[in-house]
């Protein structure tokens, strides 16, 4: 019942807010230190509400219809506000989200999607001074990720996720390769941190990347690390996190040529009830969507 006089609060903020900013009814045009102002007291607690009912819906597709509305809302809050973090946040989230949707679908689009989440993450880890100024100096990434504290955390994650995955879908590009240090930076910054951050998101990422990098490179790849790093995101949920078991298939099961473990993670994740873990029904809902996809297009992964 409080959670739900909360969301009405703030939808008529929303409404009111609305209704200042557009002119309507004659009002005045109002300062930017007044629209500001209004985001940050009134819209900004709501956003993360908004997202975190996403993230519990029961239907896939429903969402995926929802979510280019959603984006286009929160985007036109960010740059009202373009200093936010939680907003900046949320956006840098919904753009990766929405990237994993579509990513087998439309991967041009996807594409597109990972950078505009990459951007707004980036702006988030500026709100760091010291990250900020080394990035003006023009020093890498990867030498200033010491500088970013723990509740730096999600900025982090959803800035190395979002850069990850645009490089995966850019493999055969050498110029994309060169962004990869940054990537790891970003994501390992974040597991000394807080490794549980989003059910192991970080851990099961370098679970797929240590299963794309040849071992004889020496950059910690192969399917030994790949499988540890795998299982270690596994067990922060118990398995519940779905998508953990997608990766694994389609990044280490191809790449070791095991079709029967292939088989084993999908169907596993087809069986599995999405609602059991709160807070990730949407993602375990697209992951079983990706499952299936998968296994309907297995001859084009072996």
């Amino acid at each position: 019942m409080q959670k739900k006089r909360r969301i009405k609060f703030f939808l008529r903020i929303l409404l009111t807010f609305s209704i200042m900013v557009t002119g309507s009814f004659g009002c005045a045009k109002i300062s930017k230190m007044t629209t500001t102002m209004g985001i940050r007291m009134g819209i900004a607690p709501a956003i993360p509400l908004m997202v975190d009912k996403l993230k519990d819906t029961k239907s896939g597709r429903l969402a995926e219809k929802g979510f280019a509305g959603q984006l286009l809302m929160v985007t036109g809050f960010v740059e009202l506000d373009p200093n936010n973090i939680k907003l900046l946040n949320e956006a840098a989230f919904l753009y990766c989200s929405y990237g994993i949707f579509m990513e087998d679908k439309e991967p041009e689009f996807a594409k597109e999607l990972y950078e505009i989440g990459k951007d707004y993450g980036l702006r988030a880890l500026k709100q760091n001074k010291k990250f900020r100024k080394g990035l003006e100096r023009g020093e890498k990434i990867n030498t200033l990720v010491k500088h970013i504290g723990k509740n730096h955390v999600p900025a982090l994650v959803w800035t190395g996720l979002n850069s990850g995955l645009w490089i995966v879908l850019n493999m055969d590009d050498p110029a994309a390769l060169m962004g990869m240090a940054d990537t790891i930076a970003l994501i390992k910054r974040s597991l000394e941190l807080d490794p549980k951050f989003y059910y192991g998101a970080g851990k099961m990422f370098l679970g797929a990347y240590y299963a794309m990098i040849p071992e004889y490179l020496g950059l910690g790849g192969g399917p030994e690390n790949s499988k540890k790093m795998f299982e270690d995101a596994r067990s922060v949920e118990n398995g519940k996190f779905l998508l953990v078991d997608v990766l694994q298939a389609r990044y280490l099961s191809t790449t070791t040529e095991d079709e029967d473990e292939f088989d084993a993670l999908l169907n596993g994740v087809i069986n599995a009830d999405p609602g059991e873990l709160k807070g990730v029904r949407l993602i375990n809902e697209l992951s079983k969507t990706k499952a299936r996809y998968y296994l309907e297009n297995k001859d084009n992964f072996f």
